[in-house]
């Protein structure tokens, strides 16, 4: 017997990164499944994997999900989860007056932003004459930086520079960062003084990423509380 099959609705959003309009489908109660063992892990690579595919299943446009910037991944998952499940989530807060963490506060996803961030900063000038042009990291690139090189790590952090690196370029030229010169980039990296790599970190501090201005009154104590979310896992904690 051959049961039917319901049509599931189409829904028109845009990428953060350069506004390309993307079709997608709300994810059904078996894929859902999927994404809620990964969060059950709280492993972080189990989680942007499950997330990843989830996108690759329920997104109607041809993209490629592994090129595409974190940021962009977590908002248009976040737009996902609104469509499939609800335009709310419900969090449990912890007062910062009395530590009591059983505060329930509903957040709309609506609600949720991607933090302001300024194109001219992917492009550093390290002197006079040298400069870098940075891209914000894609979900392969930080697919790779877990196990023993974790963010966290020495090695992670100067894994994360590299692979996010796009050209480096002087008076008369420009060299393009591609996967056969990645350890001339790691020496030009080692290279920088102090104060340049510190330019090249500063890039990271002001990537865009998803915020949100949470306010909530304490069950216990009744006082007033206001913290600001940001990241993707802030809002599955």
């Amino acid at each position: 017997m051959a049961l039917p099959k319901l049509e599931l609705p189409k829904h028109k959003t845009t990428l953060p990164s350069d506004g390309r309009e993307i079709i997608m489908r709300p994810y059904t109660v078996k894929e859902e499944k999927l994404l809620l063992l990964a969060l059950e892990s709280q492993d972080a690579e189990q989680i942007t994997m499950a997330i990843s595919s989830l996108l690759e299943a329920c997104i109607e446009t041809e993209l490629e999900m592994s090129d595409l910037a974190g940021y962009d991944v977590e908002k248009i998952f976040l737009e996902l989860r609104g469509i499939s499940v609800g335009e709310t989530i419900q969090l449990m807060a912890k007062c910062q007056h009395c530590d009591h963490d059983k505060n329930e506060v509903s957040v709309d996803i609506k609600d949720i932003k991607i933090s302001d961030w300024n194109p001219d900063d992917k492009v550093i000038k390290l002197s006079d004459t040298v400069g870098i042009t940075m891209m914000h990291p894609t979900t392969k690139t930080l697919l790779k930086m877990s196990g023993e090189h974790a963010i966290e790590t020495v090695e992670g952090i100067m894994e994360l520079i590299i692979a996010s690196v796009q050209n480096i370029f002087d008076e008369d030229n420009v060299y393009k960062a591609t996967d056969d010169n990645q350890d001339e980039i790691k020496e030009f990296i080692e290279g920088l003084s102090t104060e340049q790599f510190k330019k090249v970190g500063n890039f990271f501090n002001s990537m865009p990423m998803l915020t949100y201005d949470m306010e909530y009154e304490c069950d216990k104590c009744g006082k007033e509380n206001k913290i600001e979310l940001r990241g993707l896992q802030s809002f599955f904690t």
